[in-house]
C-alpha cells in the first residue's frame, strides 16, 4: 500500500465548534469514541480532520498534517537517508493518528503512522467510506518547493502530477489526496501582513457548489456560531483574498470558523495538478 495523507490538524480556541462546522457544512462524521478533552476528530470517509485545543504558546489555524505508511522504520531511514537533519520524534502512545512527529527539509512538521501498528482509536480506527464532500487537496507554502516536492515523491513515493511550464507550484497525490507545495515569497505579502511559511489551505471537492452555499446559509441562519470569517474586507482584506484565489483550487472561498482557508471545487472541475 502506498503512502497515504491521512489527517489534517487545526488548532483552535474553539475545537468543538469548529468540528460542528465541517460536521454541518461538508458532512463529515466524529468516531464512535471521542475524546472531548483533548480534541474533536472528523472524518470525510478517507481523511481525518484533528481539530485540537490551543495551548499555551501555540498559534492557532492549520498546525499539521500525517502520512500513513506500511513500515515507519523504513520510512525512518529514508527521511535521515534524504536529509540527515530531518529527524522523527517518538510520540506518546495516547495520540491515535500518529506514532512519530517529523518534518522535511524546509521544517514543515508532519506525523507519521503505520497503518497496522494497531494503535489506531477514535475516527482513524473506522474503516473508509465515500462522501459527497471531501477534502481533495492541502496546501503547504515554503521556500524551496522543489527540494519539498523531491522529498514527499523519494521518501513516500507520492506521485509528482503534471503541471504547466510556468506553474510555480508541485503537486504530489496519494491517489485520492493532493499535497499541494507553493514557494512562499515575501514579495507576495506587499499589501499585506506577510504570513509564516507552513500550512496554507485546504481544498474541498464537493458535488454541487450551489447546494453547498445554500447549505452554508442554513447552517448559519440556524447557528450563528457556525459562521466562518469575513473575506475581501479593506485594501489588506482584499490583497489576501486575492493570494488566496490565485494560490488555491476552487470557485468557491471561505474560511471556518478558526478562519482557516477553504477552496471549494466541484466534481469535474480541474484538479490539482492538471495541466
Amino acid at each position: 500500500m502506498p503512502a497515504k495523507i491521512n489527517h489534517i490538524a487545526i488548532a483552535t480556541d474553539h475545537y468543538a465548534v469548529n468540528a460542528k462546522f465541517y460536521e454541518a457544512l461538508f458532512g463529515m462524521k466524529t468516531g464512535t469514541k471521542p475524546r472531548p478533552a483533548r480534541a474533536v476528530a472528523v472524518k470525510d470517509g478517507y481523511l481525518g480532520l484533528n481539530i485540537i485545543p490551543r495551548r499555551e504558546g501555540r498559534t492557532s489555524g492549520l498546525d499539521h498534517f500525517g502520512i500513513e505508511v506500511d513500515n515507519i522504520e523504513e520510512i525512518r531511514k529514508k527521511i535521515h537517508a534524504f536529509d540527515p537533519e530531518c529527524d522523527t520524534l517518538k510520540r506518546p502512545p495516547v495520540r491515535p493518528f500518529a506514532a512519530y512527529s517529523a518534518c522535511d527539509p524546509d521544517g514543515n512538521i508532519f506525523d507519521l503512522s503505520q497503518n497496522d501498528i494497531g494503535f489506531q482509536k477514535d475516527i482513524y480506527s473506522d474503516g473508509a467510506w465515500d462522501a459527497p464532500r471531501k477534502v481533495s487537496y492541502f496546501a503547504l507554502r515554503t521556500r524551496h518547493p522543489e527540494r519539498c516536492a523531491k522529498f514527499y515523491h523519494e521518501v513516500f513515493g507520492l506521485n509528482l502530477l503534471n503541471k504547466g511550464a510556468d506553474d510555480p507550484n508541485y503537486y504530489l497525490s496519494d491517489g485520492r489526496v493532493t499535497l499541494m507545495i507553493l514557494p512562499w515569497k515575501l514579495s507576495d505579502y506587499y499589501d499585506m501582513d506577510p504570513a509564516r511559511v507552513g500550512p496554507d489551505h485546504i481544498g474541498f471537492t464537493v458535488e454541487s457548489i450551489e447546494a453547498l452555499q445554500r447549505d452554508l446559509d442554513d447552517i448559519v441562519g440556524q447557528n450563528p456560531h457556525l459562521h466562518g470569517r469575513p473575506l475581501g474586507y479593506g485594501t489588506e482584506g482584499k490583497a489576501r483574498l486575492d493570494l488566496f484565489k490565485r494560490s488555491s483550487v476552487g470557485r468557491l472561498h471561505i474560511t471556518d470558523v478558526e478562519g482557516v482557508y477553504i477552496a471549494i471545487a466541484e466534481d469535474g472541475d480541474p484538479r490539482p495538478g492538471q495541466a
